[in-house]
């Protein structure tokens, strides 16, 4: 073979999903995650379940096998709540974990040498991206509702008579489109609302109308609401409505048993306020996401749902983006200065998630972009990262394996 016939070449990456390298990798992946994420649980439940001790054992006549299976019971709920939150996080963790002891092992350098190019390793990242991602969306957005469900209803822990449906917590003020609404609500189902007073105002926001009511129940399908056992009052029609009623003489508030007003109120919204939008079936929140709310508050439920769709990929990209920046930053040898950048670089993507949902729940930035710009960062890091990887390697943009010579 001379230099003339000698022709470089490179091969086409192809990736071993099933190989026993893969399932080795992905092993130590999970193991690492998983005993991540048991130190994470055990120090929040620690905190959460600590102050609610009391709760649990205020029943005297309760043995200590039933407050222990109460306090078992209650941790089983509440982790729904408190893990998937930090999920992503924890992956990142224990992918990076997983990548030191390959480094420090000198297991990387081994498999490189075998041939293996780094992009072919990432593919248990992958895999374990896949697996937590469909277990974070199946707990987020639906065993979460489920167990802070069985927590009201059951008025379990403090979660449960923190958000018991059955009292109102006092009166509630309700913007309108056309005024305002004061009222007690029983949530049901199904809604009602005590003690109500409904004011309305006319196009040049003077007050024309004044409905009470001790009762006041939504008609099915119809936008209208059945007021009973109260009085209303209505401005006396003026040409001139820059002037205000200066009547001396009191005017008369006329009784009714029932009557019928039109109501521009979101009963389904109404029945869940105060539930924070994490606490929403699918169902619910997919509908209130679409609804034209007057509070505003349609911002925090469409931020929601994009965070759902959005999370079921970020364990996948935070399994990627441990491993491919620890490919890049320590492949033979661990540096420390490269470990707590990399660490930094992890915190700062969890920190952007939650503080780009926070945004978006407060109306600042669209939900679309709340929930899915930290996903298009992180794509974009690791897209730079492999890059790199690559053309520190020769390849440049190719996806290509370890580059060979042929005649």
């Amino acid at each position: 073979m001379t230099g003339d016939t000698q022709k470089r070449r490179a091969r086409a990456i192809v990736l071993a999903p099933l190989g026993r390298h893969s399932r080795y990798m992905l092993a130590s992946y999970l193991r690492h995650i998983f005993t991540v994420v048991a130190a994470l649980m055990t120090i929040a439940l620690t905190i959460d379940l600590w102050p609610q001790i009391s709760l649990l054992t205020a029943d005297p006549a309760q043995s200590a096998p039933g407050v222990v299976w109460s306090v078992v019971r209650l941790a089983g709920l509440r982790l729904c709540d408190l893990l998937p939150p930090l999920l992503p996080f924890a992956t990142f963790l224990g992918v990076l974990w997983s990548e030191i002891v390959f480094t420090t092992s000198a297991e990387r350098m081994l498999i490189w040498n075998s041939g293996r190019s780094p992009i072919q390793c990432l593919t248990p990242a992958l895999m374990a991206g896949v697996l937590l991602g469909g277990a974070l969306f199946i707990m987020d957005g639906y065993l979460r509702p489920a167990a802070i469900s069985v927590q009201i209803r059951e008025k379990f822990g403090r979660e449960g008579l923190r958000l018991d449906r059955t009292i109102s917590g006092g009166t509630h003020w309700v913007a309108l489109q056309d005024g305002l609404l004061r009222a007690e609500i029983e949530y049901g189902p199904p809604l009602k609302l005590h003690n109500t007073t409904i004011y309305k105002f006319n196009a040049d926001g003077l007050l024309r109308e004044v409905d009470t009511a001790s009762l006041a129940s939504p008609l099915p399908r119809s936008g209208l609401w059945l007021l009973q056992g109260g009085h209303y009052w209505k401005a006396p029609l003026n040409d001139n409505p820059d002037l205000a009623v200066v009547n001396a003489k009191e005017e008369a508030e006329i009784p009714f048993a029932q009557r019928s007003v039109p109501l521009s109120l979101n009963v389904l919204w109404l029945s869940n306020l105060g539930m924070s939008p994490q606490y929403l079936t699918m169902t619910v929140l997919r509908t209130l996401a679409k609804a034209n709310i007057v509070s505003g508050e349609a911002a925090g439920f469409s931020t929601r749902l994009q965070a759902l769709y959005s999370e079921a990929f970020l364990p996948g990209l935070m399994s990627f983006l441990a491993a491919a920046l620890a490919m890049h930053y320590f492949p033979y040898r661990l540096r420390p200065v490269a470990l707590i950048g990399v660490f930094l670089a992890g915190y700062l993507a969890h920190f952007t998630v939650t503080a780009f949902l926070l945004m978006g729940e407060f109306g600042y930035v669209p939900a679309p972009v709340a929930g899915w710009i930290t996903p298009l960062l992180i794509v974009m890091g690791i897209g730079w990262t492999l890059h790199q990887i690559q053309k520190r390697r020769g390849l440049d943009i190719s996806l290509q394996d370890t580059p060979s010579l042929e005649s």
